[in-house]
């Protein structure tokens, strides 16, 4: 309940904050304002011969879709070690997304299987459609083909904003 109240009171500063700096207006920004409960990027692991590497998040909203948002998530680059990670230089997870909202208020939560390489600049990109208003959203990490949900970044990223 006191989370619930906590969320809430958050959201109300949010929504202050950011229809004072313009938000509210449908027009698309190169990335909508928001409030990083962390930062944009975190750190991962992936499926073999230690691969790791960094993650970057993006958010924007497409022109001409209320109450949508376009989540990018840019790869740092990945790295790892040993003869397995030479046979195959890709770093495979779950990337997790998690959405609360108006349209969504016990979080919607999704999967979607992805693989980075050594080269910056790979991304993952997925809509998702909160509908207008406030939000809270999430980007972190999870295993892939395992029978149980098994987190495997170094946090991630959690931030508050205002759907067009």
């Amino acid at each position: 309940m006191i989370a619930r109240k906590l969320f809430v009171a958050m959201l109300a500063v949010v929504v202050g904050a950011l229809t004072v700096v313009g938000a509210g207006h449908a027009a698309a920004e190169p990335q909508l304002p928001r409030i990083p409960l962390y930062s944009d990027n975190f750190g991962t692991v992936g499926d073999h011969d230690y691969c790791r590497g960094a993650l970057n998040v993006g958010v924007e909203a497409p022109r001409g879709k209320s109450g949508t948002i376009r989540v990018t998530v840019t790869s740092f680059g990945f790295t790892g070690n040993g003869p397995g990670w030479q046979r195959d230089p890709k770093c495979r997870f779950l990337i997790f997304l998690s959405q609360i909202s108006a349209k969504y208020p016990l979080a919607k939560e999704t999967f979607h299987p992805v693989s980075f390489g050594p080269r910056p600049g790979e991304k993952f990109v997925k809509e998702l459609n909160p509908g207008p208003g406030p939000g809270s959203f999430s980007v972190a990490t999870y295993a892939i083909n395992q029978p149980v949900r098994l987190p495997q970044s170094y946090g991630g990223v959690g931030f508050l904003t205002v759907v067009p």
